[in-house]
């Protein structure tokens, strides 16, 4: 009874681990809109990115919806203060993309596996001669905590007023009037908080009811400084090193909370909100396919035979798995799935390629591809013997002979009843009537 016990246990933890080498990451896209609102050129500098820890962050070297000038490109790392030179990001060196935790991909995105807080600072994109520099493609990846116990509210605009008197504008006052040391060093350095909205890109035109849908942007709730140029005097102080290089900072900002806890408490769960708006520009959704992947494909194969299958849609950039019969088959690894035969005879290499070596009963089944969680394609491998494939080419052989047979008897049966319906129109002779004709016949 012990020993079932401890296989079960192991069993079930062979089963959590192989779920956990399974989990595919999110990645979070940002790029830079090329129609955005410039309210002033320190606030354009960059875009400010909200970065939690162990995520995967995507930062494109584009406009949104842009596609890339194929032009190379460069990018570089600064610290968050730019009080340090600018330096090339150091990027991954192995000739496999995916075991770079910091690479570019073929359209020069910058991705970021796993941000840690060393990988906060400003990116910037641009050509190997400053190329492109005026459009700033910068980010600037403040680190933040986890984004769990944040409520959200939704709205339109008047719903948005209502939340800003009730959640943001009472903060701001706290920080105008507040005896607290923190916001009163603050204050003495020449700065002024101010709890705001920053807006994001609009959603596509969606829920769409005749021809009149909702657009949705997201209103990230910042923390945005105004400088006093009466007030300040010391530019070299902690306070006016932090936010003189930062225009506005994320209210669940980290590095907030190591140097001025106290504004960090009262801003890191404002609530966020989303403001809905209505649109009229819907694009017209395409009904979906009954199945439940991309492609389909059926391959039938002899005992012994070979089959390599590429997942479509799918790069270097692209997470690609593979599974038969629901069974996850592993990047590098050959799997045999014959008792008397260990020989791995599928095997998925590190270019997410499927091969199958000399195939048996044993490899039939439905083999499945997933390109970034997304069901790509499936397909349906038969294996047969090699003498049943020869009697299925007999057979079909002579049924292509017995064909050419019936056709030929139809067209000899057709000529017999033609001659015997048209029997009247020929004249018989008999033989002495012939035989004189012919002696009659002049001679030359």
């Amino acid at each position: 009874m012990v020993n079932l016990s401890y296989f079960r246990l192991i069993l079930y933890a062979n089963v959590c681990l192989m779920l956990a080498l399974d989990i595919r990451p999110e990645i979070y896209k940002y790029c830079r809109d090329k129609n955005r609102l410039i309210t002033s050129k320190e606030n354009d500098e960059y875009l400010l990115v909200e970065a939690e820890v162990n995520t995967t962050i995507l930062l494109e070297c584009h406009f949104c919806g842009y596609s890339d000038d194929n032009q190379p490109k460069i990018w570089h790392l600064q610290d968050l203060y730019q009080s340090q030179s600018v330096k090339e990001v150091d990027l991954g060196m192995d000739n496999n993309m995916s075991y770079n935790r910091i690479h570019v991909t073929l359209e020069y995105s910058l991705v970021i596996k796993s941000f840690q807080m060393s990988d906060k600072g400003i990116y910037r994109c641009h050509g190997q001669v400053g190329q492109e520099e005026e459009y700033k493609f910068n980010y600037r990846l403040e680190p933040v905590f986890k984004q769990k116990d944040i409520s959200v509210e939704k709205g339109n605009i008047t719903e948005w007023e209502k939340y800003h008197e009730v959640n943001m504008a009472p903060v701001t006052m706290r920080f105008s009037i507040s005896t607290m040391s923190d916001l009163v060093e603050i204050r003495e350095a020449g700065i002024i908080l101010e709890v705001v909205s920053e807006w994001g890109l609009w959603s596509r035109c969606e829920r769409c009811i005749r021809k009149i849908g909702f657009k949705t942007s997201r209103g990230y709730c910042r923390i945005k400084r105004h400088i006093d140029d009466a007030l300040m005097k010391d530019r070299t102080s902690s306070v006016a090193k932090l936010f003189l290089k930062s225009p506005a900072l994320p209210c669940r900002s980290i590095l907030l909370m190591e140097q001025f806890p106290g504004i960090s408490r009262a801003t890191r769960y404002l609530p966020e909100f989303i403001l809905e708006e209505k649109c009229k520009n819907c694009i017209k959704v395409k009904k979906k396919k009954k199945s439940r992947f991309k492609y389909k494909k059926r391959y039938v194969l002899a005992e012994g035979a070979h089959l390599a299958i590429t997942c479509p849609e799918s790069n270097l950039e692209t997470l690609v798995v593979w599974r038969k019969d629901a069974l996850l088959l592993k990047k590098g690894m050959g799997q045999s799935f014959r008792k008397k035969d260990p020989d791995p005879r599928v095997l998925v290499d590190t270019f997410a390629t499927l091969y199958l070596v000399g195939v048996s009963h044993a490899e039939e089944g439905n083999y499945t591809c997933y390109v970034d969680n997304v069901n790509m394609m499936q397909v349906k491998v038969i294996v047969v013997s090699k003498s049943r494939l020869l009697t299925q080419a007999f057979l079909r052989h002579m049924g292509y002979l017995g064909f050419i047979f019936l056709l030929s008897s139809f067209c000899y049966c057709a000529g017999l009843v033609i001659v015997c319906r048209n029997k009247d129109k020929f004249k018989v002779k008999d033989f002495e009537e012939i035989e004189a004709k012919r002696k009659n016949l002049p001679k030359f």
